[in-house]
């Protein structure tokens, strides 16, 4: 929807319900992965060489020792003592230059996903790039724990182990020890928990009730325009499985950046190079740049197999191994075959199926305003409207106003809206809570405009436009489920 200032591009906030947490697990696995050999290219590209031969020397004892976590960190706290003397503005270009070169801008903060039906889901993530069969519950919690809070001691070690072995690693001189504060007793228990969820009923004590004559003119509708995309499920029936559709990004038409993140971010592979890590076509070698997904998908699943350090090598290795077999009991998910219109994977671009978003059942979809992957539609009516192109007009033919989605809207409130289905989002600012600019880079609220007329359903079929009534009918039918 136009270009993308760089002021823009740096003023883009999470705030609220809304975080890139894949952003933070890529950085957070880079840092992690850091091979010092790569760590000293990288400044001596950066650095004058009297600087860099200062930095080497230092950098040279943590690689001699038998100590080499957060070396990344330390690294940097070097090369900060090294530029004592430069100026100001020298320093900070040589660290955000190395930054750069070490991590990916976390630059796309999505809503946080509802947890009812997360258990029952075939693949997770707003990119549907996380498989929930066998183990896919539980290397999901690590990965999460890993970007948030968890305590990481990676390190090379030259002994075999049957935790490498188990988690992919191959016979080179070394294997990674993924040591970490994650307590995947908990995380399955979390899990299991969540299996017990369901979705909340529109609470008419509260809201009002809701119109049988609309919602029933309005489920008609629904078949019509949502259907292809989000099943309708039974929201406590024990056995509902949520099978997600995958549309790809020219379809769907929603704000790209998350999705082509995930497909194009790359980062040095360090201590995992040379490893196999499973791809959509097969297994791939790790080499030196590789995309960040992959690196994380290795790590996570290392992390899951790897055993208690605190426990007595038999016992660690039975625990680690017993709670593997009951998170693959308890969980009721197979893999299957990803649906939807999504781009098929190439030796290229083998993550393309992640370059687009999921639809889910809208069971309880009224409680989880804003909308949209990033949270950039206020509440569901507005969700049924046009995005306003700059070509669009501002009155019909009759001289009434159009309606469109707002670019700019308040978050923050938690008053309810019943009417819209949404939190009240007007009559206060920042000083109460966040302005929510669509101009931002990866707040666009552009595409799924299937209701006004302007995306084309899975099939190729452009829909007509709602009208006025028809918007509110179906946004009773929405409140029902």
């Amino acid at each position: 929807d136009g270009e993308v200032t760089a002021e823009k591009q740096r003023t883009t906030n999470y705030v609220f319900p809304r975080l890139d947490a894949f952003g933070l697990i890529y950085n957070r696995v880079l840092q992690q992965i850091m091979y010092i050999y790569t760590l000293k290219r990288l400044l001596q590209r950066e650095l004058a060489p009297h600087i860099y031969a200062d930095v080497e020397r230092e950098l040279n004892k943590i690689a001699d020792s038998s100590d080499q976590t957060n070396i990344v960190v330390r690294a940097l706290e070097i090369v900060e003592s090294g530029l004592a003397e430069s100026s100001e503005s020298e320093r900070k270009r040589v660290l955000a230059s190395l930054r750069s070169k070490m991590y990916n801008p976390a630059n796309a903060p999505v809503s946080y996903p509802y947890l009812w039906d997360i258990a029952q889901h075939d693949y997770v993530q707003w990119t549907g790039l996380v498989s929930n069969g066998g183990l896919g519950p539980l290397g999901r919690n690590v990965g999460q724990v890993i970007g948030v809070f968890a305590t990481l001691d990676w390190q090379k070690q030259s002994k075999w182990t049957l935790n490498a072995r188990l988690g992919g690693q191959g016979e080179g001189r070394y294997r990674i020890d993924f040591k970490s504060s994650v307590n995947k007793v908990n995380l399955r228990r979390v899990e299991n928990q969540l299996r017990t969820l369901w979705s909340p009923e529109w609470p008419e004590e509260i809201l009002g009730p809701i119109d049988t004559e609309l919602r029933d003119k309005g489920e008609k509708l629904f078949e019509e325009y949502c259907a292809s995309c989000h099943s309708n499920i039974v929201r406590d029936d024990s056995s509902r499985k949520i099978v997600a559709h995958v549309s790809k990004l020219s379809e769907v038409g929603t704000d790209p950046v998350l999705a082509k993140n995930t497909v194009e971010y790359k980062g040095y592979s360090g201590l995992l190079r040379n490893q196999y890590v499973d791809g959509p076509l097969g297994k791939l070698v790790i080499e030196e740049e590789m995309p960040v997904a992959s690196l994380v998908k290795f790590s996570t699943g290392n992390v899951v197999i790897q055993s208690d350090p605190d426990r007595l090598p038999v016992f660690r290795t039975l625990e680690s191994l017993g709670g593997i077999l009951k998170s693959l009991r308890d969980n009721p998910i197979k893999q299957t075959a990803k649906q939807g219109n999504y781009d098929l994977p190439t030796p290229q671009q083998p993550l393309a199926p992640v370059r687009g978003y999921k639809a889910r059942s809208l069971n309880g979809i009224w409680a989880t305003a804003p909308y949209l992957h990033n949270g950039s539609v206020p509440n569901l009516y507005e969700l049924l409207l046009p995005k306003k192109r700059a070509s669009d007009p501002v009155l019909d033919d009759l001289g009434n106003p159009i309606e469109y989605r707002r670019d700019e809207f308040s978050v923050g409130s938690r008053e309810f809206d019943p009417k819209h289905v949404g939190f009240v989002s007007t009559g206060y600012g920042e000083r109460q809570g966040f302005v929510f600019d669509t101009t931002l880079l990866g707040n666009s609220n552009s595409g799924h405009e299937y209701a006004a007329g302007r995306t084309r359903q899975p099939g190729g079929n452009l829909p007509r436009a709602l009208t006025r009534d028809e918007r509110w009918q179906l946004l009773e039918y929405l409140k029902s489920l």
